[in-house]
């Protein structure tokens, strides 16, 4: 069996009290929850908040997120024009990767304390929220199609969680961990729309006087 990293941020993490295993039994998820279906950049910058939930397959009921770490990348049309981060409250140790000015989040990292007469801290079940990205798009009424955001695993397991009724831990990998994502269309200002049209109907006749 193979053994576990423990993960340090800002290099002074450490975990106390039990023995860390590591388990690819378990199936994690994480996955992104909220945020619009459609978004309007026309008439101004859009803001809008992501939720990350750490969650798993089975044996959800004595298990306790611990601790992890993952980025967030953004494809399509629209221009990111800042990120943040904000963790949850029952994370007692973190930090914060930053948002790179490109479209996407560099690794935060999130966890808590355990101790010999350690007690999982309230909204720490898997289940849970871990953390919210609040994503800022910029001003543009001519941008249309799809924008996406997706999770990147972190740099050495993004979720591990403690059950409680075995004191056993056990840490995600990239084989085991499943990160679902979030897509919203962004719907062009109702001026372009009409110039597509009328483009397309300028085509369409001009198509039929050649014909």
């Amino acid at each position: 069996m193979a053994h576990i990293h423990t993960v340090r941020a800002l290099g002074v993490l450490a975990g106390l009290g039990f023995g860390m295993q590591a388990m690819a039994e378990h199936t994690y998820i994480l996955r992104i929850e909220g945020g619009p279906t459609q978004v309007d950049t026309s008439t101004g910058a859009v803001i809008f908040t992501l939720d990350v939930i750490g969650d798993m397959v089975l044996g959800r009921d004595a298990e306790f997120m611990m601790r992890g770490a993952f980025g967030l990348e953004t494809f399509g049309s629209a221009v990111v024009e800042n990120i943040t981060w904000n963790h949850a409250d029952w994370s007692e140790f973190n930090y914060d990767g930053g948002y790179t000015h490109d479209g996407n989040y560099a690794q935060v990292e999130y966890g808590q304390w355990e101790g010999l007469d350690w007690t999982p801290r309230d909204g720490s079940g898997i289940g849970n929220r871990i953390g919210s990205f609040q994503i800022t798009l910029a001003q543009n009424a001519d941008l249309s199609g799809d924008f996406r955001v997706s999770l990147v695993h972190g740099v050495r397991y993004s979720l591990s969680t403690l059950n409680i009724e075995t004191g056993e831990s056990y840490y995600s990998t990239p084989e085991s961990l499943a990160l679902e994502g979030f897509t919203t269309n962004i719907v062009p200002a109702p001026g372009s729309i009409a110039m597509v049209m009328g483009a397309g109907l300028v085509c369409t006749r001009r198509r039929r006087a050649k014909a």
